[in-house]
């Protein structure tokens, strides 16, 4: 069973994404912004992590800079989960991040892209 980490400062996203992969068979853990997100990352090692980009605090930006220059950290893949225009997605892209599914989302659409991450 993989172990996902949602990191998202909207509660309902974290509920929804919660409920929808624990259904599917899923271990989730979730954390309401940046610092308790990398908190568990380093605690749980994760299989894979869903990312908001914009959380106040520490965004999702710098919560995927500081995993990709941790080196127990940085072959976790990341999803990002955003509402961010679809120009951004270059910059996303770059960040070499998993995959993205863009705000508002389906349960069935952000499953679909979990499944496809982790090969199941």
């Amino acid at each position: 069973m993989a172990k996902i980490l949602v990191i998202d400062d909207e509660e309902n996203i974290r509920k929804l994404a919660k409920a929808n992969l624990t259904a599917s068979g899923y271990k989730v853990l979730v954390a309401p912004d940046g610092e308790e997100g990398l908190r568990l990352a380093q605690l749980e090692r994760p299989d894979l992590i869903l990312l908001d980009l914009r959380m106040p605090g520490m965004s999702g930006w710098d919560v995927l800079m500081v995993l990709k220059a941790n080196r127990r950290l940085r072959r976790i893949p990341v999803i990002i989960m955003t509402a961010t225009a679809p120009e951004a997605m270059d910059q996303v892209r770059s960040m070499r991040t998993a995959g993205y599914v863009i705000k508002p989302f389906s349960a069935d659409e952000l499953l679909d892209t979990v499944r496809q991450v982790l090969g199941d």
